[in-house]
């Protein structure tokens, strides 16, 4: 029997294990990065300990989000001590904001991408076993473009799109224009290409993201004429976008919502805050007054959509009275979900160096009463879907009912008893009891599956 070299045998694929923190976008980016990784022969892993690359995908909206991920390093230095093979890399918002100062804070991580250079990760995967420390944070106008064609989507029917990065205001809060660069719109050709791409594979709901996603243009195109054209595919049953910035939503997307038949009768539109004076200092370029009217012109053309937002407690220089404005604010627009968070400071951004800061204690108690009267709102909103019957795309089994979960069209999540078998088709469900994050109900009627 004839020997044989074990340096000829065929290498097994590399793998790679990607964790993620943060929004939507960050989501999406790790499916295209995923995606990317796939189309070089690379292979996922279970996990960290059994992957040869590590990637965390990042968030720097807020310190603490920047903290889970300096912590999660620290966790990771023991992984590279027992294997220094292992590759890890920081990207996104995170690698934005920080940049060589990761090195110097964690010198066992590998690479350090910015979340508009991540096209560049296959290179330098190529190149970090030859040279170590190696950084891209370039601002990439082609960035939107990246990895759409092989993006590894997990849910077999729902697929998110970037149509539009980066962001051109100066909130003063806010680090996304440090790490995310100016705005840059995805073409609407190469767009609805993809939506139909999709439409073939079997997907039939599809949301629209972006930092503010309704400033999407391209020539004399806004994004009212983008959803109309999306809408246009046959195939498609659901159109969501988000997020929505006041300024930027306009009639003509209101009328949007209203016509088009595939867009949901959803809307996420952050305040951040109730009070004008606290809104100027922000520099969030409306006024109280002009955000309520835009919501009472979606009440008037949709009156059964539902609305959710963000709001920031313990802004500084945020008075007791602009608080009870935010409060107040709950009510009057209607919330029927809410994001809120106590004040971040964030590096790069001017009111990082506002002297009048809220003391800790102060934003933690006027987050605890945001949330705990949302939470009061939000079960008297849902109390009041009782008895009606709404279409659901069932989404998958549920936790608390051991049935399944649905999502409406306009984004309330109901749980049902029904087999597992009923995942991934559209059916119809009544609502039987109220909640505050969420409702059950049971199914009436046939279902409609995709394909059948």
């Amino acid at each position: 029997m004839k020997g044989f070299c074990l340096d000829r045998l065929p290498r097994p694929p590399e793998r790679y294990h990607i964790e993620t923190w943060g929004c939507q976008m960050n989501a999406h980016e790790a499916e295209r990065i995923a995606g990317l990784l796939d189309s070089q022969g690379l292979e996922r892993a279970a996990s960290a300990g059994d992957a040869d690359i590590i990637l965390l995908n990042t968030c720097a909206i807020r310190e603490r989000a920047t903290g889970k991920v300096l912590t999660r390093l620290g966790e990771l230095r023991d992984l590279k001590q027992s294997d220094p093979r292992k590759v890890i890399g920081v990207l996104g918002c995170v690698a934005q904001e920080k940049g060589k100062e990761l090195f110097r804070r964690a010198p066992h991580v590998d690479l350090v991408v910015g979340p508009r250079a991540l096209a560049s990760l296959p290179r330098l995967l190529g190149e970090v076993r030859t040279a170590r420390h190696l950084m891209d944070l370039e601002h990439y106008s082609d960035s939107v473009l990246y990895g759409h064609e092989s993006t590894r989507r997990d849910d077999p029917q729902r697929a998110c799109l970037t149509v539009i990065e980066g962001c051109n205001k100066t909130c003063a809060y806010c680090i996304v224009p440090f790490t995310r660069g100016r705005e840059v719109s995805r073409p609407l050709a190469n767009i609805v290409a993809e939506v139909r791409h999709l439409v073939e594979r079997g997907y039939v709901e599809f949301e629209l993201l972006g930092q503010n996603v309704n400033a999407w243009r391209e020539g004399e195109l806004d994004f009212a004429d983008l959803l109309a054209a999306v809408d246009a595919v046959d195939g498609v049953r659901r159109i969501r976008f988000t997020t929505s910035h006041p300024l930027h939503f306009s009639q003509r997307i209101i009328d949007a919502m209203r016509d088009l038949p595939r867009v949901c009768d959803y809307l996420h539109l952050p305040p951040q805050s109730g009070s004008n004076r606290v809104l100027k200092r922000m520099r969030r370029g409306y006024t109280r007054e002009a955000y309520l009217e835009k919501v009472a012109a979606l009440r008037r053309a949709l009156p059964g959509a539902r609305l959710s937002g963000d709001i920031i407690a313990g802004f500084p220089g945020e008075s007791a009275e602009d608080f009870a404005r935010s409060l107040d604010l709950l009510e009057e627009a209607g919330f029927d979900s809410l994001f809120s968070f106590r004040y971040s400071p964030r590096p790069h951004t001017p009111a990082a160096d506002y002297p009048d800061a809220v003391p800790i204690e102060v934003q933690q108690e006027r987050l605890a009463l945001l949330q705990e009267h949302q939470r009061a709102l939000q079960e008297a909103a849902n109390a009041r879907h009782i008895g009606r019957i709404y279409e659901l795309r069932v989404e998958g089994p549920s936790a608390r009912s051991g049935g399944v979960r649905g999502r409406t069209t306009h984004n309330l999540l109901v749980h049902f008893d029904a087999p597992h078998t009923l995942i991934g088709s559209f059916t119809h469900a009544r609502v039987t009891h109220g909640g505050v994050n969420a409702v059950r109900g049971e199914a009436v009627g046939s279902c409609w599956r995709h394909g059948a």
